[in-house]
């Protein structure tokens, strides 16, 4: 099964361009882009061009997956999660300010 995502779906500002215009593009040209370029060559795409704070963004999208599948990996923390719901479903539960209080002691 393939799964078939379209562009606008990432960045509705996709446009493609061909590798031959690419080419004549100078630095200034591709600081001041402000669509992400499917680069391809004779109808085929090649590869994506897109600014770089967008690929930061979806590189930190990519580590939130990654470290959210680490912990649902995770067989204790998942316990660890159900046991917390289950305290608070049945008001085993203190507030913040309960915690922080200084003990007393004797």
């Amino acid at each position: 099964m393939s799964i078939s995502i379209p562009n606008s779906y990432v960045n509705p500002n996709v446009r493609t361009v061909g590798v031959s215009k690419l080419r004549l593009m100078n630095a200034s040209q591709l600081r001041d882009i402000d669509k992400t370029l499917v680069i391809q060559e004779k109808d085929q795409p090649l590869a994506v061009l897109l600014k770089y704070e967008d690929f930061m963004a979806m590189q930190q999208q990519l580590l939130a997956v990654l470290q959210t599948q680490a912990v649902l990996s995770d067989k204790g923390a998942i316990e660890s999660i159900a046991a917390g719901r289950a305290d608070i479903r049945s008001g085993n539960t203190r507030t913040l300010e309960e915690v922080r209080k200084p003990t007393k002691k004797d």
